[in-house]
């Protein structure tokens, strides 16, 4: 179940980028039944995982107006990351085809130009998205050169630098932001986001220290959100007890900031500290109690534990409250389900559970064959199943599709590494766990593995090391 443990850790960063690059705002109260009160719902319900109840806000927000783009293209993105893979394809075509009609009015708004890009993208069409983006930085560069000292025309260069990669220029336009209005928050945030990504984390700790000495003392929500941003920050480069600290203020700020009481959950577990993050996803579930993803995190957890038993009913609700059209998370729920059962003795409910993994993973690659994650979803589930043949080719498919420099490649590695180290192709399989290990030495699993390859080989010295670093890195049996 170790790889299980760098799956969640991906998704613990996913998921804080996703809510401080999308919710990262200044409150402004609205009225019930207007179109801002449902978006404002709707980025609520994001901040606490809520994906599904997000959709049905930005639904009673397009009710009142149909032809916002903005709205559109928002609620693409939950319908993907809610696997609606179709359905967010249409919001995205329905986001291009109102924002065309824009550009025909007004072919100089730059803003335009670059939500424009934004559509092209989630639509795939990168070059074209590329080329948008150019003509909103185009746009805006000529009313700069009008009115140099237009701070929104250089926030909005800065968002749409941002979005072609440029990064550094990016940050420029934003410091000339911050240079021209010293208090404006709303740059300070973005700011340290751009930061973080850029892994200049202390710098990036400044600019959310200045954010927070921005915001008003009794605004807690927006506080929590810079917070929960710092949290992303430290979290990246492993500066745990730090990144526990920080979530601490976010939950003390928002008790009922659900994905932080997740997140924390995690990082505990992550620490050693079970009893603790036990206490923590609990939280997360008396908040929410229809959250699948603490549910199913839960159950993780008690697998650590070895509490199997226990375990089953956590992933049997999580498997209630994922939608069926997420097939990527139900994948991952029932092999999770399976492992447990295994431990369990329960052989065929097991292998019962490893089949439904694999028609997950097979539906969800009907509509993307070259997606890494479910191909490793399928190859682990084929590995445990004992269909060893076809697991080796299921992975040797996720690392054609792999991204080397992805938190993923090295896990796709690890699998094919246990596949070859189960069919006692020792050589082979150390091949495998070298590569990893290459990829990202921090992989306590590959190191693990690799020392068990080694033992088999006679290797013995070699092993002892490989057993000792990964110890250090907090592998558990």
């Amino acid at each position: 179940m170790k790889w299980n443990d760098k799956l969640a850790k991906s998704v613990f960063v996913i998921v804080l980028i996703e809510i401080t690059t999308v919710i990262l705002c200044v409150s402004v109260p609205t009225q019930q039944n207007t179109t801002d009160y449902w978006v404002t719902t709707a980025k609520d319900l994001i901040m606490n995982g809520s994906t599904d109840e997000a959709i049905s806000a930005y639904d009673r927000a397009l009710q009142i107006d149909p032809s916002n783009e903005t709205i559109w293209t928002s609620i693409a993105l939950q319908l993907a990351i809610s696997g609606r893979d179709d359905e967010s394809l249409l919001a995205s075509e329905k986001a291009l085809s109102i924002i065309d009609e824009k550009i025909k009015l007004n072919p100089q708004d730059g803003w335009i130009w670059m939500k424009k890009g934004r559509a092209l993208s989630s639509l795939g069409r990168q070059n074209e998205s590329n080329q948008a983006q150019e003509m909103a930085v185009q746009i805006f560069n000529q009313s700069i050169q009008k009115d140099p000292g237009n701070v929104s025309l250089w926030r909005n260069m800065a968002e749409a630098l941002m979005n072609l990669g440029r990064w550094e220029e990016g940050l420029q336009a934003l410091n000339r932001v911050t240079e021209i209005d010293p208090k404006n928050l709303d740059a300070w945030e973005r700011k340290g986001e751009f930061l973080t990504l850029l892994s200049r984390t202390n710098e990036s700790l400044q600019a959310f220290d200045k954010s927070l000495e921005l915001i008003a003392k009794n605004d807690t929500k927006e506080r929590s959100l810079v917070w929960m941003a710092k949290a992303q920050s430290l979290s990246y480069v492993d500066r745990k007890e730090e990144t526990l600290a920080a979530l601490d203020r976010v939950t003390n700020l928002d008790p009922n900031f659900v994905v932080a009481w997740r997140t924390k959950g995690y990082l505990l577990a992550d620490l050693g500290r079970q009893n603790e993050s036990l206490a923590a996803y609990e939280e997360a579930i008396k908040i929410d109690p229809a959250d699948a993803l603490t549910w199913s995190e839960k159950g993780s957890l008690l697998v650590q534990l070895k509490r199997y038993n226990e375990s089953l009913p956590a992933f049997k609700r999580a498997l209630e409250l994922t939608p069926k059209t997420d097939h990527k998370e139900l994948a991952a729920v029932w092999l999770r389900k399976g492992d447990a059962l295994n431990k369990t003795g329960r052989t065929e409910e097991a292998l019962a559970a490893f089949q439904m993994s694999v028609n997950e993973s097979e539906s969800s690659l009907l509509s993307g064959a070259n997606d890494t994650r479910m191909l490793e979803l399928k190859g682990r589930a084929l590995f445990n199943m004992g269909k060893l043949d076809e697991a080796i080719e299921t992975f040797e498919q996720a690392i054609a599709t792999a991204s080397p420099d992805s938190l993923i490649a090295p896990t796709v590695w690890i699998g094919k590494g246990d596949v070859l180290r189960a069919q006692g192709r020792n050589q082979e399989a150390l091949v495998a766990y070298n590569q990893a290990i290459d990829l990202s030495p921090i992989f306590s699993d590959a190191w693990a593995s690799r020392g068990e390859a080694q033992k088999a080989q006679g290797l013995v010295t070699q092993a002892s090391a490989s057993f000792y670093v990964a110890r250090k890195l907090g592998y558990m049996e």
